[in-house]
């Protein structure tokens, strides 16, 4: 049954009201792992995936200009959030996990991680930064580093005594990845999996999760090691994005995780971006544009994820970025869901 199963995934406006989260305490220990609490995790996985897109894409789309280095770092970032989303819902689905994906809340906590729980506190060193939309500026730049903060040494399993959070995202993926091996003989190949982006990585072998049981686990596994390898990096040492998970075609910077992106572009200028001006009928128009798209995009995402036929994706995504641009050009301030949030500010 899905997490989230009093909702319609065909209905827009349900799928745009955000709510509480179904947050899944850690799991401590080998023997404690159920298919269940696995199915929690994975769901969790996508939550955390989506939740980095609207806010990578607002900060970009308030670059004035298109052809700047950092709006196509960051457009390299969204194009493998997406990828990490899909990644992440193949697993979900060959476990046999009814997702759920709706839109996200912003302003408060980035859901289910608590970084004082890394040493050092990524909060304190990336600082004042702010979990609200809004442009590409420092709280916005500091707030990614945050996000992507590669906190290596939380990654150990014996790591962060009995929290029930995680302190990163390396080390949410390592107890995915624990839990996935433990419960690997419920692995289903070919279950309502998606094989966008694999002509920009041909070195991966599979973005599909195609074989059952432990066979299937080796797929799994790569798919987990593509989400931290791109994202915040595999080991302590400086190195490189691995060249299988280099994007070659269209990313300024392949080698580059999304931490080291962000880490360059926070010592960098800050671009200009386009002015708020609040309080127009136009700025509303453009807002209420921009949700009716991403309101179809998350049912597009449930459906695709369930198995069934969804629109031309790019099409899609297309018009949610016409409309994030839309807001920025009109001094509106984009918004993702039915429910407002708090600014999110910390100093």
């Amino acid at each position: 049954m899905s997490l989230y199963h009093h909702l319609d995934i065909s209905n827009a406006e349900e799928l745009l009201q955000h709510g509480n989260l179904v947050i899944p305490k850690k799991v401590h220990k080998d023997q404690d792992w159920t298919l269940e609490q696995l199915q929690e995790h994975l769901q969790w996985a996508v939550d955390i995936e989506l939740y980095t897109i609207p806010f990578y894409m607002a900060a970009m789309y308030s670059i004035k200009d298109q052809g700047s280095e950092a709006r196509r770092l960051l457009r390299s970032v969204v194009n493998q959030e997406m990828l990490h989303m899909q990644c992440a819902a193949n697993i979900a689905n060959a476990y046999g996990t009814e997702l759920v994906i709706r839109a996200p809340s912003y302003g408060g906590k980035v859901p289910h991680l608590d970084f004082a729980l890394d040493t050092p506190n990524p909060t304190e060193i990336y600082t004042p930064y702010s979990t609200a939309i809004g442009p590409l500026d420092v709280e916005r730049i500091n707030t990614m580093c945050i996000i992507e903060y590669p906190n290596w040494q939380s990654c150990a399993r014996e790591s962060n005594g009995n929290t029930d959070e995680y302190g990163s995202i390396g080390e949410f993926y390592q107890s995915v990845s624990q839990g996935a091996r433990v419960l690997a003989e419920f692995i289903q190949g070919n279950v309502r999996q998606v094989g966008h982006f694999s002509a920009l990585y041909p070195g991966v072998a599979s973005m599909t999760i195609t074989q059952d049981g432990k066979a299937g686990l080796a797929q799994v596994e790569s798919l987990i090691n593509l989400i931290v390898d791109q994202g915040e990096g595999l080991t302590e040492k400086k190195q490189y994005v691995a060249t299988k998970y280099q994007n070659q075609i269209d990313d300024l910077q392949p080698s580059w995780d999304h931490f080291e992106k962000f880490s360059y572009l926070r010592e960098q200028a800050l671009p200009e971006t386009y002015p708020l001006s609040f309080g127009n009928d136009r700025s509303r128009e453009v807002q209420q544009i921009l949700l009716k798209h991403f309101g179809e995009f998350l049912v597009a995402m449930n459906t695709v994820f369930r198995g069934g036929e969804a629109p031309d994706f790019a099409a899609i995504m297309y018009k949610v970025g016409g409309a994030i641009a839309a807001c920025w050009e009109n001094g509106a301030l984009p918004v993702f869901s039915k429910v407002s949030t708090s600014s999110g500010a910390q100093s």
